[in-house]
């Protein structure tokens, strides 16, 4: 595989990751209205209060895997 071809792929896995993580917490606003009715605004501080439930729920799910694996 050439340089710039992996250079590509880099860019565009780094790419698709933003856009992952920017997406994430507006479908996760969007189910939850969809199942609870809730009513919940799309906005930048529900989308911030998204963000950081998803980081802290599964980052700290994520910790708890490693150190049982590690066990």
């Amino acid at each position: 595989m050439s340089t710039t071809m992996a250079i590509t792929l880099w860019i565009l896995a780094v790419v698709f990751l933003l856009v992952i993580l920017g997406i994430g917490p507006i479908l996760t606003i969007t189910s939850l209205n969809a199942l609870f009715n809730l009513g919940i605004a799309y906005n930048i501080y529900t989308w911030l209060s998204v963000a950081w439930l998803n980081f802290t729920t599964f980052g700290g799910l994520a910790v708890a895997i490693n150190r049982l694996k590690n066990k």
